[in-house]
């Protein structure tokens, strides 16, 4: 079935979302998943990656409605850099700048995949870097708790930080 305007305002499966700027955000809630559904896409993830944590195991929404939607709805990927701009974020040019409520845009090529918030950043002295834990809904499987390259393999890997920091 073709949805016209799928995620418009006038979709009964969207919910009133606006940029700072006031203007609409497209959007969808995703279909319910039975428990046991969300159960078993959790196992899968923990046995490829096994330090990864559950946060909750929901199916409304996705990773950019997790950050940018309040856990309400979904938002195409495809939105983000309208989001970035009239939400007032800039870009961070080293995980050095990254602070617990930042942002991460995962790619692969010249195209965003995915996105999560920052939940922590610790020193890691002895490769010189930061050991950072991120927040994210994966698709439409829940949301998990992991490190910063520890996402699935079609997310490709990280692209960018942004922060609403002044």
């Amino acid at each position: 079935m073709l949805i016209i305007d799928a995620g418009g305002a006038k979709d009964r499966a969207s919910i009133p979302l606006a940029t700072k700027r006031g203007n609409f955000i497209p959007n969808e809630r995703g279909l319910y998943r039975p428990p046991e559904a969300l159960e078993e896409a959790a196992k899968i993830w923990q046995d490829k990656y096994p330090n990864i944590r559950v946060r909750s195991l929901t199916s409304e929404y996705n990773c950019v409605g997790m950050v940018f939607g309040c856990r309400r709805t979904a938002i195409d990927i495809e939105h983000i850099g309208l989001i970035l701009k009239e939400d007032s974020y800039r870009r961070l040019y080293s995980e050095g700048e990254v602070l617990p409520g930042d942002v991460v845009l995962y790619g692969n090529g010249d195209r965003y995949t995915h996105i999560g918030t920052i939940l922590s950043k610790e020193p890691d002295v002895k490769n010189a870097s930061f050991k950072i834990t991120v927040l994210s809904q994966w698709g439409f499987d829940g949301e998990y708790i992991h490190l910063l390259d520890e996402v699935p393999d079609n997310y490709g890997n990280v692209k960018e930080f942004w922060t609403e920091r002044s």
